[in-house]
């Protein structure tokens, strides 16, 4: 087996524009949109540093001066070469065609608007046991949407079709032409978690063919039809697309429920609660576990909080407020007798008295 020191550096793609994540992503890029008090860039950091990583590429674009503000001023990264380049990509394979001079070695490609907790180091030994142009992350999912692509993998985990976002002619052929052959897996189930090792050659076909912009869409597609191998890593780990209020409020309870393996809420744990600094809690009121309570906060007499609830910094709840499996971002007031279930409360804003926020609303 090679050495998996051979992989040079991480690219990170945070140039998207997050649309189905409205209004969260309207003043915010989705890779700065917390989950449990966190940036989710932060969670493909972490990711790429613990497999030892730290050389990071970040890909930016839309509102992409606020990532680079970010990343430049927080004391989290000092330990980290991070390199923002002035490229305006069209695409994923593009963004990395973009960069390629920076490209010394092997490569990771990470996005910055998932929560996950693959293992990259694993993904890497596996990769290295074999020949492959490229690994692709894989996952299983119980419940499969018309959103998932379709891939199948032969015995050594090599993969043979690769369909993104499938048409139903598509789909039929496909069926048809491998119903009677032995598969490992060919699952409408089996995702691709958007985390990808290559081998440095892989560059020269992103500079020799530039119509390839897309990884799903035209380098995959590409390297099985030119007979490149191109494999897929399949582990049990946790992986959520927070791409709508819902999936983004269901990361955050997974963050609480301890899903994400390594990834803790800010704060100290108490009572298997997460509390900041200076927080101000009425005798009265009530802390439902598990909770997230950023600093500055205030919450007045009566109110209850929780449970699944994350409150961010300098955050008001006024008298005989209701807050249950919602996320409140900072600088936001709830007044008086309002409540707020299984919704998201966005930067700075105001909700009146007796108001009532429910059903995955977001208010910005």
């Amino acid at each position: 087996m090679n050495d998996i020191s051979k992989v040079d550096c991480a690219i990170i793609l945070a140039g998207g524009k997050g649309t189905r994540l409205q209004p969260l992503t309207t003043n915010k890029p989705k890779p700065l949109v917390p989950v449990a008090l966190t940036p989710m860039i932060d969670y493909a950091i972490k990711q790429i540093t613990d497999a030892g990583i730290s050389k990071i590429v970040v890909a930016v674009k839309y509102l992409g001066e606020q990532i680079i503000d970010y990343l430049n001023h927080s004391s989290k990264f000092s330990n980290l070469e991070i390199i923002i380049p002035d490229i305006d990509p069209l695409g994923t394979a593009d963004a990395v065609r973009s960069v390629a001079d920076i490209i010394e070695g092997d490569f990771v490609v990470s996005m910055a608007d998932i929560v996950c907790d693959l293992s990259i180091t694993k993904m890497q030994k596996f990769f290295y046991s074999t020949d492959a142009y490229a690994t692709i992350s894989l996952k299983n999912i119980d419940f499969p949407t018309k959103k998932f692509g379709v891939i199948l993998l032969d015995e050594e985990q090599n993969i043979e079709i690769f369909l993104e976002k499938p048409k139903p002619e598509e789909m039929l052929f496909t069926t048809m032409a491998f119903a009677y052959r032995p598969v490992a897996e060919f699952h409408l189930n089996l995702v691709n978690t958007g985390i990808y090792l290559f081998k440095h050659k892989a560059l020269e076909i992103l500079d020799n063919f530039k119509d390839i912009v897309d990884f799903g869409q035209d380098m995959f597609p590409y390297l099985l039809q030119e007979k490149f191998k191109l494999n897929g890593f399949v582990d049990e780990y946790y992986w959520i697309d927070a791409g709508n209020v819902r999936s983004y409020l269901w990361a955050n309870y997974d963050v609480l429920r301890g899903f994400v393996d390594s990834f803790s809420p800010p704060g100290k744990q108490k009572n298997g609660n997460w509390i900041g600094e200076n927080v101000s809690i009425d005798e009265t009121a009530e802390i439902i576990s598990p909770v997230v309570i950023g600093d500055n906060v205030e919450i007045s007499k009566n109110s209850s909080v929780g449970p699944f609830s994350i409150l961010h910094n300098d955050v008001k709840i006024k008298e005989n407020v209701r807050v249950e499996r919602s996320v409140i971002w900072e600088n936001s007031i709830l007044n008086s007798n309002s409540l707020v279930q299984n919704s998201v409360i966005c930067d700075n804003v105001e909700i009146e008295e007796d108001r009532k926020i429910i059903k995955y609303s977001a208010i910005s």
